[in-house]
């Protein structure tokens, strides 16, 4: 192949590599937006509630327990039980896996603000902690 006809290919093979680059990082880009999003729509929940939904990502209709009761076991409906949760209270709350708050059985105390969209354990009781 001529230099001439070799001149005329490069500027293809470059656009074709450019456009290879350009499809790869707006597929990135939309990737990265996608998680952006996703880390920025919160369900809502009430100043001074905890709200338990029934499904990871705080899908299901949420639950909303009393927590005007400190240091007080509330247990939380059997059915559904609580996969993820937000704590709005205001308070640190610990979240156990046995209805009656047994601490032999699975159980963690998040602080005020947490949102925990995928529990180690099925929520069944709650016990809000006075500041």
């Amino acid at each position: 192949m001529s230099e001439h006809a070799l001149a005329r290919l490069r500027p293809l093979r470059t656009t074709r590599a450019r456009r290879a680059v350009l499809a790869v990082l707006l597929a990135l880009g939309g990737a990265l937006t996608g998680l952006g999003g996703t880390a920025q729509a919160q369900p809502p929940c009430p100043a001074g509630s905890f709200c338990g939904y029934p499904d990871a990502d705080y899908r299901g209709e949420p639950e909303l327990p009393r927590t005007d009761a400190l240091e007080q076991c509330q247990s939380l409906s059997a059915d559904p039980e609580l996969r993820s949760f937000i704590n709005n209270t205001g308070r640190p709350v610990t979240v156990y896996q046995d209805p009656e708050c047994d601490p032999h059985a699975e159980f963690a105390t998040y602080p005020t603000g947490t949102f925990v969209p995928g529990s180690p354990f099925v929520a069944r009781a709650i016990k809000v902690w006075p500041r």
